[in-house]
């Protein structure tokens, strides 16, 4: 069955940044569905922006969905299948956050808090994926990794632990990235 891939990029990020060229040219070669789409914001992003384009690429589409985010993209993710609670088929959180909304509303500056105004239901939105794969790395200098196994159960999510990842942004991650996406397809 074929299936679409829905990339959600982390703060300040963009499609040419990180990992994205390199996986988009093998998902090419594979000839996997997928899109990148360039979030607006850059250093002040809103919530309401990211989640209406996750919205409309979801509903572009008559494939099961894997929705694939990293680190702030994580969040959006997760506030998406809250609010529009509509299944996908998988979802991979790479350096994700965790649910202290609290603590993560005052990062950056708060130049994203409205990411973080109220807790995700996850026992609600564990139900709306087949399954959830976490990757973090006990390295990652932004995201602590025990806030990744802290979402990973929250989630019943299967928890893929790595060290000299760092925060997945270096663009050789995309081998790591891409062998859990095959792994889902």
């Amino acid at each position: 069955m074929k299936k679409k891939i829905i990339f959600v990029h982390g703060y300040t990020a963009s499609s040419q940044v990180n990992w994205y060229p390199d996986i988009s040219k093998e998902l090419d070669v594979l000839g996997v569905d997928y899109s990148v789409p360039d979030l607006p914001g850059e250093e002040y992003p809103h919530s309401k922006d990211w989640l209406e384009i996750i919205y409309n690429e979801v509903n572009s589409t008559d494939k099961p969905v894997i929705l694939v985010g990293h680190s702030l993209g994580t969040r959006a993710i997760l506030l998406y299948l809250d609010k529009f609670e509509k299944k996908a088929d998988a979802v991979i959180l790479i350096a994700t956050f965790n649910n202290d909304w609290e603590k993560h509303r005052v990062r950056r500056d708060e130049h994203y808090s409205d990411f973080f105004e109220y807790p995700i239901d996850t026992k609600k939105v564990k139900k709306l994926a087949n399954q959830f794969i976490v990757m973090h790395s006990k390295d990652d200098p932004d995201l602590d990794y025990q806030g990744g196994v802290e979402i990973a159960n929250d989630l019943d999510a299967k928890l893929l632990t790595y060290d000299g990842r760092n925060h997945f942004s270096e663009p050789e991650n995309y081998t790591y990235i891409l062998e859990v996406i095959k792994s889902v397809l």
